[in-house]
């Protein structure tokens, strides 16, 4: 009976431990017809930026896509004897967001005392996305991932190499598809 209870107590502990985990935030899409198993060596195009992205973020993102890739292929001299073609993008976007305070109390004005009204709040903020494609060798897209990146938040270069270095762990995770059942 013990053993019974303790067995259903793990069950339930796991069940309720797999609720918690969040969906990858990675959005992947990519050419169902192609064949990916048979790619074994990529060559990294230079990186694009668009925004306030500082020149050593994009490089630092361009290394850590870099160090993900050189775990599970080859890398070739040349685009010409690659297999595949990688381009890294970090976009950054400045935005605005206004909201509603309907808790907050103001003063009141010559005749008027104080009372309750909604004033807006404006927030600024950056909104930066770290994205992956992957191309043929003649530049015929092939897959693409893209990922909502938090490097900018940190000051020191190490966090921010740490941070891209995760999100590129997590966008290069999910390539390739697993959408083939062999070689040609």
């Amino acid at each position: 009976m013990a053993s019974l209870l303790r067995t259903i107590g793990i069950v339930l502990l796991g069940l309720w431990l797999g609720g918690c985990t969040t969906p990858n935030p990675v959005a992947v899409d990519y050419d169902p017809g192609f064949k990916f198993a048979n790619l074994r060596s990529y060559y990294l195009l230079d990186p694009l930026a668009t925004g306030t992205v500082s020149p050593f973020e994009i490089k630092r993102a361009g290394q850590a896509v870099d160090n993900q890739l050189r775990g599970r292929y080859s890398k070739a001299e040349s685009p010409e004897t690659a297999d595949f073609l990688v381009r890294v993008q970090l976009l950054s976007n400045d935005k605005v967001a206004v909201y509603e305070d309907p808790f907050s109390i103001y003063g009141g004005y010559r005749y008027f005392g104080f009372g309750w009204r909604a004033p807006l709040r404006v927030r600024q903020y950056q909104e930066s996305n770290l994205i992956v494609d992957v191309l043929a060798p003649d530049n015929a897209p092939l897959w693409r991932g893209s990922l909502p990146s938090s490097a900018a938040r940190h000051d020191e270069p190490e966090h921010q190499m740490q941070q891209l270095n995760k999100e590129a762990g997590l966008i290069i995770g999910r390539f390739p598809p697993y959408n083939d059942v062999g070689y040609d």
